[in-house]
């Protein structure tokens, strides 16, 4: 369970360097583009952490 955890917080620490470093370059970063952006993160958190759980990886 705790293995699944650190799976689902690093995709999201992913998203989020990704998404500042998008920000900082200043392209014009909107709210639609946000909220596809953290739900896709989201969703590949919740895959990854289900991944590692079913599959019984640990770290």
């Amino acid at each position: 369970m705790y293995s699944a955890f650190i799976a689902f917080i690093s995709i999201l620490l992913l998203g989020a360097v990704i998404y500042a470093k998008i920000w900082w370059d200043g392209t014009g970063v909107g709210l639609t583009f946000t909220k596809w952006f953290f739900g896709i993160f989201g969703i590949a958190g919740l895959v990854a952490a289900g991944i590692t759980y079913f599959m019984g990886l640990t770290f």
